[in-house]
């Protein structure tokens, strides 16, 4: 009975990591191939090519080589930003609680808050949200950034 309530909970983790990572792909989705957004994807292949050959085992190379991807939704039509909150849709979307909350930056109307999700001493993913009429952008940094 204890292994089945387990794996219980464990599954429904799983799936609730599955559905953050949803929405920010859904937000993505939605409006990437829109009028008045930017969208911008990195690879860490991309990211592996600003390693110098020579510093290819120091600390900083490391650091990019654990990326595994950067993505940057932004909205360029300043008419849109009064239509759209890309906070208010993932908040109606994901729950924030699986995140630690970095910062919290509120001007007028906008908020910005900087999340991370971490187990342990890696942090798997780092999230910048902006939404207000002012701007709306979001950044999701992927990899396992060791904090050691």
């Amino acid at each position: 009975m204890k292994k089945l309530i387990l794996f219980s909970t464990a599954l429904c983790i799983a799936a609730l990591l599955q559905a953050q990572t949803n929405a920010i792909d859904a937000l993505f989705d939605k409006y990437s191939e829109k009028e008045g957004f930017t969208t911008v994807f990195i690879s860490s292949k991309l990211l592996g090519l600003f390693i110098p050959k020579d510093e290819r085992n120091d600390d900083g190379s490391d650091i990019i080589r654990r990326l595994k991807s950067i993505r940057i939704l932004t909205v360029e039509d300043s008419l849109l930003n009064n239509n759209v909150n890309f906070y208010k849709e993932l908040s109606r979307n994901m729950d924030f609680s699986v995140y630690e909350e970095l910062m919290v930056v509120r001007e007028g109307s906008d908020i910005t808050k900087f999340l991370i999700q971490q187990k342990g001493d890696i942090i798997s993913e780092l999230l910048m949200i902006t939404g207000g009429p002012g701007n709306n952008t979001l950044i999701s940094i992927k990899g396992d950034l060791d904090l050691k």
